[in-house]
């Protein structure tokens, strides 16, 4: 009985991936994982040692999206707190004015000064004495005094909730950091892991890594596979970054990710993809961004670099530096990175999701 449930659960199986590979044929000549491994035989152990480090890298990498989503998540709490402190701390402020006219009137008209009483008060009870007497003098005195102590009341709960949102930020904002240097121990590990692997491994591990990434985007219809722009190169050198697929992630102020965020050490230098015509910027989310246009229109987006090493309206050629990694705009603070963005019709068009592409030209 066992026996016949092994036998249909891989007959199942077998259906499946049928059916997988019928919704989603891979390209004819596409590299299997078999040839991969033939082609590694020469450094086998190396082969996954590089595999285990891009797990590692994966999933710290993963933690570290989600640390970061967390701190924003808090940073708009503890802002909204603040909202609501600064606005009741002005309704105090109000309410403290009238009753202090209040309680000049009641001085004038000969009875005693009770300001400091008034404001001293933390309960109804405190003021009871104070409140009849100025509510003979005033209309609304102990409608006043009663708003004034229930202002204080919201007043302190607001700022007990905003030092416990401080707390709660400090606390997310030291584990991001924690879980950053994580994910920058794991990229180093992945790319020595990758400077060991032989060339050919290297060429038949990166064509394989490409096409599962196609394979993996088209199944996901995020893209429609590999985006043909043309003659590309990866913006870094091959081996000295790291990245994942992590188009469509969410973003602060309820953007998703449009692009993949490639990590590699501060000021590596950052390479034209192609021919063309390069603007650069400073400013907003991109910090210094440069748009590259190719030659055959398909567009580029290159943002937090640390600097430039063209000028706005140049032609540069392809695998020509045109910047340098690093952190600036809204990833400031965070792991150098370089943001990088396809859009095939041009800058004003839609962006697609680089992955596949850049998992061909940067393994």
């Amino acid at each position: 009985m066992a026996a016949r449930r092994e036998r249909k659960r891989a007959l199942l199986t077998i259906a499946l991936a049928a059916l997988v590979a019928s919704l989603f044929p891979m390209p004819s000549g596409a590299v299997t994982r078999s040839q991969v491994d033939a082609a590694c035989e020469d450094s086998r152990e190396q082969l996954a040692e590089y595999r285990e480090a891009q797990a590692a890298f994966e999933d710290a990498a993963l933690g570290y999206e989600a640390a970061l989503n967390e701190v924003e998540r808090l940073e708009v709490k503890q802002d909204r707190i603040q909202e609501s402190v600064e606005s009741h701390s002005g309704d105090l402020d109000l309410l403290q004015d009238q009753i202090e006219e209040q309680a000049v009137q009641l001085y004038m008209m000969g009875g005693f000064s009770t300001t400091g009483i008034i404001l001293s008060a933390s309960s109804v009870d405190e003021v009871l004495a104070t409140s009849e007497f100025l509510s003979a003098a005033t209309v609304g005195g102990q409608s006043s005094i009663n708003d004034l102590v229930a202002a204080r009341g919201e007043l302190n709960r607001f700022q007990d909730d905003l030092a416990v949102a401080h707390d709660e930020l400090k606390q997310a904002e030291a584990q991001a950091l924690d879980l950053l240097n994580a994910q920058e121990a794991a990229m180093k590990a992945e790319q020595d892991a990758y400077a060991k692997l032989s060339g050919k491994c290297k060429e038949l591990q990166a064509k394989y890594e490409a096409e599962q990434a196609e394979l993996a985007a088209r199944r996901a219809q995020r893209a429609s596979g590999s985006v043909q722009v043309g003659s590309f190169v990866c913006p870094f050198t091959p081996g000295h970054t790291s990245f994942i697929d992590s188009w469509g992630f969410p973003r602060s102020g309820g953007r998703s990710h449009k692009g993949v965020d490639m990590f590699a050490a501060w000021n590596e230098p950052v390479y034209a993809v192609a021919a063309g015509r390069v603007s650069t910027r400073n400013g907003g989310l991109g910090g210094r961004t440069v748009w590259l246009t190719a030659n055959n229109g398909v567009a580029y987006y290159y943002a937090h670099l640390s600097d430039w090493a063209v000028s706005s309206g140049a032609s540069v050629s392809q695998g020509q530096t045109i910047g340098y990694n690093g952190d600036s705009g809204n990833a400031r603070g965070g792991s150098p990175h370089l943001h990088f963005e396809i859009h095939p019709g041009g800058r004003g068009s839609s962006a697609v999701n680089p992955y596949p592409t850049v998992a061909g030209a940067c393994r």
